[in-house]
């Protein structure tokens, strides 16, 4: 479970598309102005958002991408898991088919995996909660605590 740069510029494009509005397709090297992305690492990740049905794409003229879903029905999990798979690897929390049975007797095996279960489950009380509508508030608030001190 590492985040890196793909995930952080994959909330911040998916903000960016839905603090465009939603209704009219946004084009990837917008999106990659605004944010100081790298467009042909975007485009990368805007290709796995829309295979996870995060975004979608329009073609022609006029076209680009837009939230496949309402910014309230979109969560953070969801672009997460589409750009990176599991946030904690089901074997970690499970064991793989291949390890023998009696490791799961062994305490210490145990308790790790407790761990791991409860790191899991607090990691997605707070993915699957935040929504793309709430980093549209948050963004509003920064912007307006941002102009506030400039004045």
């Amino acid at each position: 479970m590492t985040f890196t740069t793909k995930e952080d510029y994959g909330l911040r494009a998916v903000l960016d598309l839905a603090a465009q509005g939603g209704s009219a397709p946004v084009q990837a090297r917008e999106i990659a102005a605004r944010q100081q992305i790298p467009e042909p690492f975007l485009e990368q990740l805007l290709a796995s958002l829309r295979r996870a049905e995060v975004v979608r794409s329009i073609r022609g003229a006029g076209g680009g991408y837009v939230l496949a879903d309402t910014p309230e029905r979109v969560t953070v999990g969801a672009i997460l898991r589409a750009l990176s798979g599991p946030l904690i690897p089901h074997e970690l929390i499970q064991g793989t088919p291949e390890e023998p049975e009696s490791l799961g007797a062994i305490p210490e095996v145990q308790v790790v995996r407790g761990v791991w279960h409860e790191l899991r489950a607090a990691l997605l009380s707070v993915v699957e909660t935040v929504t793309v509508a709430e980093l549209l508030e948050r963004r509003i608030a920064t912007r307006e605590g941002f102009l506030a001190m400039h004045i």
